[in-house]
């Protein structure tokens, strides 16, 4: 067996789909700190002070290290439907949807890890939270250099 080069920590879901707010990085709902997506910072996101927007449902993050801004939905990300390795999902009260395109060889790599197809696609929609954008579609093939980012995010140390 290949020993792991990096941990990643993936947030667990209980029976009813809710959150563990215990486990992983990403933790819907939960005053706990973030660390910052981008690469070369080693900063942490925390609540600003525009706060809560009640009309998307997101709460403003910035970074206090690079400044960077960020969000994070309080009731977590929602899949409304799934087509093959295209997931869509939505946040809050807002009409505005998350897109998340999977490859086979993405889905392989991160099963090397214990993730699964759904955990990945709802990682990567809240990193895209995260990352500022929430309105985009993030495709997570090997090649893309989103892939990179979102990879390198979870196995930081």
């Amino acid at each position: 067996m290949v020993p792991r080069s990096a941990e990643v920590t993936v947030q667990q879901a209980d029976s009813s789909g809710a959150a563990d707010p215990t486990s992983g990085p990403i933790t819907s709902g939960v005053p706990s700190t973030l660390r910052c997506p981008i690469h070369k910072c080693d900063g942490s996101l925390n609540n600003e002070a525009s706060g809560y927007d009640s009309r998307t449902g997101l709460d403003s993050l910035v970074c206090a290290t690079c400044g960077h801004r960020g969000f994070r939905s309080r009731e977590g990300v929602i899949l409304l439907f799934r087509g093959g390795y295209e997931f869509k999902f939505s946040y809050g009260p807002s009409l505005h949807t998350v897109t998340v395109v999977l490859t086979s060889a993405s889905i392989n790599l991160w099963s090397t890890h214990g993730v699964n197809e759904d955990q990945l696609a709802k990682m990567a929609a809240e990193w895209s939270l995260l990352c500022g954008k929430a309105t985009r579609r993030v495709h997570l093939g090997i090649p893309a250099e989103e892939f990179a980012d979102f990879y390198l995010y979870f196995c930081r140390t």
